[in-house]
């Protein structure tokens, strides 16, 4: 497909009805909001000689067991670094037990012991959130598929695959 390697993630891409709200706050605040639509980051950027094939063939095999389930966002944070965070108040379990399967049985050497993972969907930086306050929507939805992207040489998500739990590809 792609030369192997490129910087690959894993996300999952949430189809919630009401995403144009999410969308307004990343235009204003994140400069990758044109490039990449809102996501949940299940593994980062990472650069590895593993293949296209053999990576899709590996979430295919661990995403088999899988079911659906239901998350909720609502309410912001800020990290210290300043990034905008949309919090995840329903499906946290899922989505931590999802993460930590893929860095433990498909990329272990790209786990970073250091840093405690926290599902949320970015929404940009800024070190000023106050005329946020009023941004108190809910989003809800079923997950029931993992993408697998390539991130371009400008930033652009290209979607390998988009792999459905259940292990239908």
């Amino acid at each position: 497909m792609y030369n192997n390697i490129s910087k690959r993630d894993i996300l999952i891409f949430p189809k919630f009805k009401n995403i144009d709200k999410i969308q307004e706050i990343r235009n204003k605040y994140d400069k990758l909001a044109n490039l990449v639509p809102p996501h949940i980051t299940l593994a980062f950027p990472f650069s590895d000689t593993i293949s296209d094939e053999e990576l899709i063939e590996k979430l295919s095999n661990l995403l088999i067991t899988y079911k659906p389930f239901d998350i909720t966002f609502k309410g912001i944070s800020l990290s210290k670094d300043n990034y905008i965070f949309l919090n995840c108040v329903k499906g946290n379990k899922e989505i931590i037990h999802l993460h930590n399967e893929i860095y433990s049985k498909i990329i272990p050497s790209h786990l970073k012991k250091s840093f405690k993972y926290a599902p949320h969907i970015t929404l940009g930086q800024s070190d000023n959130i106050i005329e946020l306050k009023h941004f108190q929507y809910e989003f809800k939805t079923i997950v029931d598929e993992v993408s697998i992207e390539l991130i371009g040489e400008h930033e652009e998500s290209i979607i390998l695959k988009n792999i459905k739990f259940g292990g239908s590809l």
